[in-house]
């Protein structure tokens, strides 16, 4: 079932972005706010093995909130509206150079968001670890690093 963008309520629009800026955003920041703290207590190395994590969910943070934060100010704040649209001609994908623009550095964003993530958890670690155990060719080393890594 489709539903064309001018059968959707202008207000109920307005609430969902409202809404994902808010999620969003709530959800972003809290995660940086654990990833430095987590790095701040558990990690060691040089200062980008210790505080790389925490800059890449640091760039993702404004990055992955700018779309949200645009669609709020145009379409809900009318802030340049019409002339600052995100998409047009009944489109639910950005087609204008600012919504394409928006729509990469969200990309971007939530790209730095995944390796800041996996990073911070040592999921790279533990996989190679796991996989290195069920083919048999772990070493006591690699075994002892991976389970040291598991305090997340």
């Amino acid at each position: 079932m489709q539903v064309a963008w001018d059968q959707v309520p202008k207000a109920l629009s307005e609430l969902f972005y409202a809404l994902e800026l808010f999620i969003s955003g709530m959800l972003l920041t809290n995660i940086f706010q654990w990833t430095y703290s987590k790095a701040l207590r558990s990690r060691s190395g040089t200062h980008w093995e210790k505080w790389g994590p925490v800059y890449y969910v640091g760039f993702a943070v404004p990055t992955s909130i700018a779309m949200p934060f645009a669609v709020v100010l145009v379409y809900i704040g009318d802030v340049g509206y019409p002339g600052s649209k995100m998409w047009e001609g009944g489109s639910w994908f950005p087609n204008t150079p600012l919504g394409i623009f928006m729509y990469v550095l969200r990309f971007l964003g939530t790209i730095s968001f995944m390796i800041g993530v996996i990073q911070i958890v040592d999921l790279h670690t533990k996989i190679r670890a796991k996989w290195a155990e069920i083919r048999g060719t772990a070493t006591k080393t690699t075994l002892t690093q991976a389970n040291t890594n598991c305090d997340t």
